[in-house]
């Protein structure tokens, strides 16, 4: 159902409010983060983070799960040897926070483990909008791909860009 409250949050959101929040060296950060941990395990993980919704999407009511799931096909974070491709969604308007895992990781690890990622990130994006939160959330989820898709110490290709992506 259409929301012009949240349209309006939305089209209130600045585009460079994520840039704002997540400036060049933070996003180095974010990238260095996400190629160290894939060194210990086959994951692969992508980082995006959105200020807000076009307009017509949050007036349409596409929720950030939806959103994530289009960027997960747009970003082919499913197009992994392994299908252990991770993606991490952040929607500032919405204040909400996204996990979406390919089938080979979501087979393993319980949806409630992400979901206690992504609800520990909303809170502390909450209180601190600022990188910190946002890497501590890569160690944990570099932490459930070590246990649960350990790289061998053979063949491990970087099959996804590391640098996030700052929409």
């Amino acid at each position: 159902m259409p929301s012009l409250k949240r349209a309006l949050r939305h089209l209130g959101t600045a585009q460079g409010t994520a840039r704002k929040a997540f400036p060049p060296d933070a996003q180095h950060r974010l990238q260095v983060a996400v190629h160290a941990g894939e060194q210990h395990h086959r994951g692969e993980v992508r980082v995006a983070i959105e200020a807000s919704l076009p307009v017509g999407h949050a007036w349409a009511g596409v929720t950030p799960r939806q959103r994530a799931r289009a960027l997960f096909g747009a970003l082919e974070v499913w197009n992994t040897e392994d299908h252990s491709g991770v993606l991490l969604y952040i929607n500032l308007a919405d204040h909400a926070v996204e996990l979406l895992a390919d089938r080979g990781i979501d087979a393993r690890v319980s949806p409630a483990a992400w979901r206690q990622i992504c609800d520990d990130l909303a809170r502390g994006l909450a209180k601190n909008l600022s990188v910190d939160p946002v890497l501590d959330a890569i160690a944990r989820i570099h932490a459930l791909l070590i246990e649960h898709y350990p790289s061998d110490g053979g063949y491990n290709p970087n099959e996804l860009d590391d640098r996030p992506i700052v929409l």
